[in-house]
């Protein structure tokens, strides 16, 4: 791999200089599905020779719509071997792959769709108009900061969500997450930036009734991870009830399956 030389080709590069060069032959091409298809469809350019397509984050790509864009870049090589990254794969992602790829091989490093084991993870309930002070008393604490930290905040603050996903901070030990993701799948992707290659690494989380709407699944994420709860949202509503219903919903089921049953 040393000796290859990646060719960007992206939106906002030029399309003139990056034409010039897919047309001299590269070995490595690392671009957006955009410019991809822009070079394919308006300029005719052709992927038939290329023997490897990796499809990174290809869930994020899915779900921000990208999905028909996908699609058309991996129809263009003739024969590839495609690979999908990826920390968190939904349903939707396995059932095109199974359709349209044959001899599939999963791969799974940790637990699917679960947060980085080497991750320790400390859920701390602070309201809104406390969170300012507590991240400053952690960044302040000797105890609690070891930099280099990325801090997830919206709006920007510190750093960004794009740095959840696809991004190697090498030496990064320290994740805070400062507002709680709306998507449970992309807290677990944050979080897995405080480990590289297993090494052990911590992340703080900030939880409120802001966030009700992933109560449920964060217990479930920091239960199956051994983490401590912290009691106010497990005794929140939104919690207790959402588990009750999940009760009542496998109750309901087994209760089905009986009665079916016995009119056989």
């Amino acid at each position: 791999m040393a000796d290859i030389e990646p060719n960007g080709f992206y939106k906002k590069g030029f399309v003139a200089g990056q034409l010039h060069r897919i047309q001299q032959w590269v070995e490595l091409i690392v671009g957006t599905s955009g410019r991809l298809i822009d070079l394919l469809t308006k300029h005719d350019i052709e992927l038939d020779d290329v023997m490897t397509l990796v499809l990174d984050e290809v869930d994020y790509m899915f779900r921000k719509g990208f999905r028909d864009q996908v699609m058309q870049i991996f129809r263009a090589p003739s024969q590839p071997q495609v690979l999908m990254y990826s920390a968190t794969i939904p349903q939707e992602v396995e059932k095109m792959a199974s359709s349209m790829m044959k001899d599939i091989v999963v791969v799974s490093i940790g637990k699917r769709n679960r947060p980085n084991a080497a991750v320790k993870q400390l859920a701390i309930w602070v309201e809104s108009k406390q969170n300012k002070q507590k991240l400053f008393d952690i960044l302040m604490s000797k105890q609690h900061f070891m930099p280099p930290v990325v801090v997830f905040v919206v709006p920007v603050l510190v750093a960004t969500g794009i740095l959840g996903r696809g991004v190697d901070l090498l030496g990064m030990r320290h994740i805070i997450v400062f507002d709680m993701p709306n998507l449970i799948k992309e807290y677990v992707h944050q979080i897995g930036r405080a480990s590289k290659l297993g090494e052990e690494g911590r992340a703080f989380v900030f939880v409120n009734e802001e966030n009700k709407n992933v109560f449920p699944e964060s217990v479930e994420i920091l239960r199956s991870s051994g983490a401590a709860i912290p009691r106010e949202l497990a005794n929140s509503r939104n919690t207790v009830g959402s588990f009750f219903e999940t009760l009542l919903g496998k109750g309901s089921r087994a209760k089905g399956r009986k009665d079916s049953i016995g009119e056989g």
